[in-house]
């Protein structure tokens, strides 16, 4: 199941590190509080995993809308619900995920290519 919260950033926890018993492989996790505006704003925790914590690159203060896949597992007869982030945005601007070679957000875009000055100098043979 996914759903999107739209709101704010207001802590950062302390990142989590470890080593897969079943993989052996490392990982780490790191959770963030982030709250939805109005009159009843709400508070929800979230994760993001691994690679994903430096891609997203999240900071207080800052607005986002993120898209949390939700997940209950099972440890020791016991059930935890799993908040992951698998997507973020921020309000009104393009994906900060999966537009790999484009600039980050926020960032200026770069200046439009000139035309050549004489159509033989062009990079294409069908502009000639």
């Amino acid at each position: 199941m996914q759903v999107e919260i739209e709101g704010t950033i207001i802590k950062i926890m302390e990142m989590r590190t470890g080593t897969s018993s079943r993989t052996g492989n490392t990982w780490q996790r790191q959770d963030y509080l982030i709250e939805t505006p109005g009159q009843y704003p709400r508070k929800c925790l979230f994760t993001v995993a691994d690679g994903n914590i430096a891609l997203f690159n999240l900071q207080v203060g800052q607005r986002y809308k993120v898209t949390i896949s939700i997940d209950a597992h099972e440890y020791q007869d016991r059930w935890f619900n799993d908040f992951r982030a698998i997507g973020i945005n921020m309000p009104d601007a393009t994906p900060s995920v999966g537009t790999a070679g484009e600039p980050p957000i926020g960032a200026p875009l770069p200046p439009p290519a000139e035309p050549a000055a004489n159509p033989s100098d062009s990079a294409l043979p069908w502009e000639a």
